[in-house]
């Protein structure tokens, strides 16, 4: 039991990793990304397998951050050669990390992942109260039976029941786990504190939700150079720094250079952001007037050195042959962002017939553009997320103090499940057994032998049912018959993995990122993994259970 623990909680330990660690992409200004073309390439390859080594080898020099492209190339490599470990884990690996450098798959990862923790934790939450009440509320109802200065344990419940769903069944558990046994009382602790969080991790599934806004796309497209026509269309009388800037982006690829040049002159008056030095110098370039633009440049270094800036401006040092000048400035945009320009460099992106390098907005820059259209589509209460989150340190708190003061509190014998308690029992009797149980195992000379075989004939026919039941929960979903035999915290992580390993499966087909059409293929299969191993953990560890009567 102790091994499957562990590697449960390696399980556990694992997905929260990847659900709470995903933080946001460094920017990466002036990178280009050829998307239109790299899907169309991956397509290709799908449909020419001869031949797709080499098309999906371009695909990625085309997209460097574009992750599906590493993926395809782990699986083309596995397929072909799944001896050769490095070639397919390498792309594997890459295609992680692409992750990090491409800020639309990153946001749409970390909302799917949000998402499916969120469902999941509320419905093994759920689950875990229905199965627990038939058992732990008899208790609580013979206590208030015995001392009615309990009947305001109920009025906790139907207050937390006007603050949403979520916070009901946190009050629900904490009342149910007063019952638990002390290994499981943490299960409250853990779950109070996650409610706590909970409302922030609804305020960014919210914040993703509102990333399907056409502006937001429009903006996010230009600025990875996968797309001008949406900004050209959806950014058009926008008066916002980033949607002016991200059309006359899109504009000065179109080659409409005087309506580039009056997009940025409007962002300009909004912001003196030296990348619209930048790309105004890029402008003038393309009209040949490079006075002006080595000018341009020369501002936006003195507000901010950046490497695009020190690139271009080589480049016209070059062009009037002051090669020593130009090679000096290189250096120094390459010492800036030696990754972002040798990129920039392989992708061939040409303005107009001259290699330059704009700058574009950032991971800042898109989420002040999704807050701005942040909408809140999801909650799990009707109150501000602060009082939810304090309402419920409050239970935690009482259920801390409840715990230490009150000790008298009903329980079940151990042998029948008899409800019992303290005023009930004077006397408690050893290993928490009823006046029959006790007196038919230890106090042998008090009952007669007839009564005493029935007794234990009866209590040998309800462990049987008992332990038959368990065995048919075992091949219910994980975590069912943990909870239903007492290992309640056990079981609901249990439960609340495999739901969120299903869930993960289940919906990755209808989140596709981006323009591309593209979802993340390998997290359904991570998901399916994930649920298969819940399940097999759950089944054989209540066999084992059952067997060696630990359950």
């Amino acid at each position: 039991m102790k091994k499957l623990s562990r590697a449960f909680l390696a399980a556990c330990l694992f997905t929260a990793i990847a659900a709470w660690a995903a933080s946001p992409p460094p920017d990466r200004a002036g990178l280009g990304s050829n998307q239109a073309e790299t899907v169309s390439l991956m397509q290709r390859a799908a449909h020419n397998p001869g031949n797709a080594g080499t098309l999906l080898e371009e695909a990625l020099r085309k997209s460097p951050d574009f992750p599906p492209v590493y993926f395809r190339l782990a699986g083309y490599n596995l397929l072909k050669n799944p001896l050769s470990f490095y070639d397919w884990s390498y792309y594997f690996v890459e295609g992680f990390r692409a992750y990090g450098r491409s800020w639309w798959w990153w946001l749409d990862l970390s909302g799917l992942c949000s998402y499916c923790l969120l469902v999941s934790f509320v419905l093994a939450l759920l689950v875990t109260v229905l199965i627990r009440l038939p058992k732990e509320f008899p208790l609580l109802k013979h206590d208030i039976n015995e001392d009615r200065s309990l009947l305001f344990l109920p009025g906790v419940l139907l207050a937390a029941a006007f603050m949403g769903p979520v916070l009901f069944l946190g009050t629900a558990l904490l009342l149910l786990g007063f019952y638990f046994s002390k290994k499981n009382r943490l299960l409250v602790y853990f779950v109070l504190i996650l409610i706590a969080v909970l409302p922030y991790l609804e305020n960014w599934v919210n914040t993703v939700y509102s990333s399907s806004n056409p502006e937001l796309r429009a903006i996010v497209a230009v600025n990875e150079g996968s797309d001008n026509s949406l900004a050209l269309d959806a950014l058009s009388g926008r008066k916002d720094f980033e949607s002016l800037f991200s059309r006359g982006l899109a504009l000065e690829r179109e080659g409409r250079l005087d309506e580039a040049i009056a997009s940025y002159g409007a962002a300009m008056e909004l912001r003196k952001d030296p990348r619209i030095f930048v790309n105004l110098g890029n402008c003038y370039v393309l009209e040949g007037n490079t006075d002006k633009a080595r000018g341009l440049y020369e501002n936006a270094l003195e507000i901010r050195p950046g490497a695009p800036a020190y690139y271009n401006l080589s480049t016209l040092y070059r062009d009037s042959l002051d090669y020593t000048r130009g090679d000096e400035l290189y250096a120094r945009a390459a010492n800036i962002n030696p990754a972002g320009l040798s990129a920039f460099l392989k992708s061939d992106e040409q303005s107009g017939g001259k290699l330059l390098m704009d700058e574009r907005l950032g991971v800042g820059d898109f989420m002040r553009v999704l807050e701005k259209g942040h909408e809140r589509k999801l909650t799990s209460s009707g109150i501000p997320s602060g009082v939810s989150s304090l309402a419920a340190i409050l239970l935690l708190v009482f259920f801390f103090i409840y715990n230490r003061r009150r000790r008298a509190r009903a329980y079940r014998c151990s042998r029948c499940s008899k409800i019992l308690c303290p005023i009930c029992e004077r006397e408690p009797k050893w290993g928490q057994m009823c006046k029959e149980c006790y007196s038919s195992f230890v106090k042998l000379e008090v009952v007669d032998p007839k009564e005493r075989v029935s007794r234990l004939l009866m209590i040998h026919g309800y462990q049987l049912k008992r332990e038959a039941l368990i065995r048919a929960l075992g091949f219910a979903p994980p975590g069912i018959a943990h909870i239903y035999a007492g290992e309640v915290m056990l079981g609901m992580f249990l439960l609340w993995g495999f739901v969120f390993s299903l869930l993960l499966y289940r919906l990755n087909p209808y989140f596709t990122t981006g323009l591309s059409g593209m979802g993340h293929g390998w997290l359904g299969v991570l998901g399916a993994s994930g649920a298969v191993f819940f399940y097999l953990v759950s089944f054989f560890s209540i066999r084992k259970g059952v067997g060696q009567r630990w359950l």
